[in-house]
Order: structure tokens, then sequence, then C-alpha cells
């Protein structure tokens, strides 16, 4: 009989040690599931706020552009320094911080200009020399027929050129998508294009990439003061020779059409079909420009944004908005 009551006390101080093991591996995993929740909703937090503080930055490059001279458009100007601006306005936050850069786009190449009427062979053969002064990796034929789909994909037409693409190459693919017919939302954008490939968008570690050199939005017009020099030679091999682009570089900032008669070696009274061309495509201002910002927190969290600003009459408005 006392056996019996032995091992009866036994399995009940068991069931007392299971019970208690039970609870406490539920209380710990209650208390590590709060905690992971506690941590997500911090790092929620966090990142919200970076935003809003990425989202700051861009509201300053905004004024600065509203507040600058539209008469002319250089870097020497305040939109020129936003990056020290940034680094400026942070030390006032105590904690939280924004960086970025606001960069003119008028200083490249817009893709969309491509298929302006009368300029079409010129247009052209820039996109085609910037190819060759960034030395990409690609054969004459793969050009030209690049040429031809970025054409078709422009153009309001669905017929095809010879070489080209138009819906019926495109619906081939997988996935498929229809051909734009229309201009370019974003340079991204001529990476759906038939010929393109990523790597000569982005470069590769033998060669650069077209992505920094182009743009769309612009109207096709190229800021003397602010285009890189490849963008100001792949213009004209004729006229806009690396002694002529040495004139421009050193004799920034033009302060007005009439200003750019100092460059000595460009003739822009000559009366060729493409000096008339370069006369109407340079200009000394800007009304697109780009800011990339990013926000942080003292936690780490960091929010990254991309706006495409234009400036339209006394306002500048956001045209394009990315977080990444």
């Amino acid at each position: 009989m006392r056996k019996i009551v032995r091992d009866n006390r036994g399995v009940v101080l068991l069931m007392v040690l299971a019970t208690i093991v039970f609870f406490t591996v539920l209380v710990v995993s209650f208390s590590a599931d709060q905690g992971l929740d506690m941590e997500l909703a911090y790092n929620f937090r966090d990142s919200v706020q970076a935003q809003h503080i990425a989202r700051a930055g861009i509201e300053a490059a905004r004024v600065i552009l509203k507040e600058d001279d539209p008469a002319y458009d250089s870097d020497d100007e305040e939109w020129g320094s936003f990056s020290e601006y940034a680094m400026g306005a942070s030390a006032y936050l105590d904690g939280p911080s924004f960086s970025g850069t606001l960069a003119d786009e008028c200083g490249k190449i817009d893709l969309n200009s491509l298929v302006t009427e009368g300029e079409q062979i010129y247009r052209e053969a820039q996109l085609q020399e910037l190819f060759e002064l960034l030395e990409i990796d690609i054969t004459d034929d793969e050009l030209d027929e690049l040429m031809k789909s970025l054409r078709d994909w422009l153009d309001p037409n669905d017929e095809p050129e010879f070489g080209g693409a138009e819906d019926e190459y495109y619906l081939s693919l997988d996935p498929p998508y229809i051909c734009k017919n229309g201009p370019l939302d974003t340079p991204e954008e001529i990476l759906l294009v038939k010929g393109m490939k990523p790597e000569y968008y982005y470069g590769t570690e033998n060669f650069h990439g077209i992505k920094d050199y182009v743009t769309v939005g612009t109207g096709g017009t190229i800021n003397i003061n602010t285009a890189s020099r490849t963008v100001l030679l792949s213009m004209s091999r004729t006229y806009l020779t690396e002694d002529v682009v040495d004139v421009i570089e050193d004799g920034r900032p033009f302060l007005n059409e009439q200003d750019r008669s100092r460059i000595q070696g460009l003739d822009l009274n000559d009366p060729a079909d493409e000096m008339t061309w370069i006369k109407k495509t340079l200009d000394v201002k800007s009304n697109l420009f780009s800011a990339d910002i990013s926000g942080s927190m003292p936690s780490g969290a960091r929010i990254n944004i991309k706006t495409v600003l234009q400036r339209f009459q006394n306002d500048v408005r956001i045209v394009y908005y990315k977080i990444y």
C-alpha cells in the first residue's frame, strides 16, 4: 500500500515538473515573440522617420531651385553644392541626418529626342558616338539594330523598320509585353528595347555604361555649363573637338546665349545644318534636375529617395519619385 502511494506521489511530481517546464517554455516563447514584435515596431518607426528626413531633403532641394536664378544654371551655384548643404543642415538635427546630391539632367542626352523631326540624323549619330566614346563592347551591326529598335519603340506607328522591332517581337518574349510606341518615362526603360543589354546601360569592369549620360524629359537641349566632357564630344566630331571642349570647360559658366561666342574654335555663325543643330541644342540653363537623397537614423535605419524635379514657371514640381 505504501509503495502504491509513493508511486502516485512520483507521478504527481513528474506532472507538476512537466507543467512548470511547459509554462516556462510558453513564457519564454511569449517574451521572445514580444521582444521581436517590439524590435520590428522600432525598426518600422525608425524607417518611417528616416523617410520623413529624406523627404525633408527633397523639399530643401525644391526650395534651393525655387530661389535659384533661372537665367543660367551652373555647378557653381548653390544647387551645385547641395551635398555640402545637406551635411551642414544635418548638424542641427541631433541624431537623424540626410545626405545626397542634386544634379542637372539637362547636361545629358535625352533619349526621347532621338525621333525629333528634322534632327534624327544628328540625335542618332550622337547616341552612337556616345557608345564609341565609352568603348562599349558592341558591334556596328548590333548598334545599328539597337538604334532601329529604339526608334520603333519611340515612334507612334506599329510598323517595324528592317532590323527593328514592334509588338510581334515583344509579344513573343517570356514574359511578353507590348511595344511602347511613345516616349520613355525613365531612362531605365530603354532596357526593354530589343538589343539593349544591361551591360550597355550599367557598364562592366571593362567599360562605362550609358546610364550617367542619358536622361528623358529635357526636350533635347543640353546645358553647356553642366554637360560632361563625354556628352559634349558626342555631339559632333567636326565641331566639338577635344580643343573646343577644353575651351568650353575652361570658360564656364556661360551666362547667356550670346556669351557662347567666347568659345574659340566654335563658329556658331557657320551656316552648315549640323552647326544649326548644335546652336539650337546647346543652352545655358536647365529645367530638369535629379535629387538622390538618403535619410538616416542613429539606429541604422536608412531610406533612399530618388526624385526628378522640374522647374516650371515659379514652381518646382516632382515628376518622378522612387523609394529604394
